[in-house]
């Protein structure tokens, strides 16, 4: 595979306003897909991020990211291209303003056990069963989420809202024109204890659009990481009036562990919800160097279908 090396590009824009840096990065995927429910078939994916950023003469940071992304499963006759995620953003010594394709504050808090230790796979099999939970209702409406966070010493805390763009076509007439958008809280705290580093997350989040989606979140995770690559963790978060239900309520409970030696991570996670679905999810890599790496991931809904992957992932 030929290697095509994209220069930083400096973009002057004005007279008095610092240089701007322009750079590309992306990976690609090559393997194959199946499951219980599927054929086996060709699995290929191209993303392509483009991510610009500055500084203005006053020391502020700021910029913003793009990614295109061109994918697929041949056999299934379905080859998508669309713009993936976009985000924009200012930094100073205020703290950090985002607005765009981002986390809510809530999402930002929280490690999700998936997360944990997870060399990731080609389809995101360990990712996608049905015990699985990675976002709490942040995109709901537009999909554009502002979000401010701030750190200081071994904390951090976050505010977002996403504008309701829904309420007044799908919400009944008293509803309309009378709805609170997404709404979230985040708060982050890292620390070491007798070698091991811990990293704990606590967020709430009310979502009000006047819409099936409307729920209140309230959760939390704990993550720890060892000495000798291991990483383990927890991740609850608590549903009520789900889909703007009084007493229509929820909970969620993840387990997720990470282990790394030189070339090779593995990782497992398992999740359930008060509703009775639940699953695991494993998946392992094995680096190859130079941005290649081979990578296997499994996924097992239970009293659902199970889905696997396995191929070549490059990161340029």
């Amino acid at each position: 595979m030929k290697k095509v090396l994209f220069a930083t590009t400096a973009l002057v824009a004005t007279a008095g306003v610092a240089a701007a840096d322009v750079t590309v990065s992306g990976y690609a995927e090559m393997g194959l897909v199946g499951g219980d429910m599927m054929e086996t078939n060709f699995h290929q994916d191209i993303e392509v991020t483009f991510t610009m950023s500055g500084t203005t003469d006053n020391g502020l940071s700021f910029g913003a990211s793009v990614q295109l992304d061109e994918g697929g499963t041949a056999g299934a006759g379905t080859v998508t291209s669309d713009d993936q995620g976009y985000a924009v953003f200012i930094s100073g010594n205020f703290g950090t303003l985002t607005m765009g394709d981002t986390d809510g504050a809530l999402d930002w808090a929280l490690t999700e056990a998936g997360n944990i230790g997870n060399p990731g796979s080609l389809a995101d099999d360990e990712t996608g069963h049905g015990g699985y939970n990675g976002s709490y209702g942040e995109g709901t409406s537009d999909g554009q989420v502002l979000r401010y966070d701030y750190s200081f010493g071994d904390f951090a805390f976050a505010v977002s809202m996403e504008q309701d763009t829904v309420g007044g076509g799908s919400a009944t007439a008293a509803e309309a024109g009378d709805t609170n958008g997404n709404v979230a809280l985040g708060l982050r705290y890292s620390t070491s204890a007798g070698g091991v580093d811990l990293s704990l997350g606590l967020g709430y989040q009310s979502t009000d659009f006047g819409s099936p989606n409307d729920q209140t979140v309230v959760g939390a995770s704990v993550v720890a990481s060892f000495m000798g690559g291991f990483s383990a963790g927890i991740q609850y978060s608590d549903w009520s009036d789900v889909g703007g239900v009084a007493g229509a309520d929820n909970s969620h409970l993840g387990i997720g562990l990470g282990y790394s030696s030189g070339a090779i991570s593995l990782h497992a996670n398992y999740g359930e919800f008060d509703t009775g679905a639940s699953g695991f999810g494993v998946a392992a890599a094995y680096d190859l160097g130079g941005g290649a790496g081979l990578h296997l991931g499994y996924g097992s809904t239970d009293g659902g279908a199970d889905t696997w992957s396995l191929g070549l992932a490059m990161s340029f």
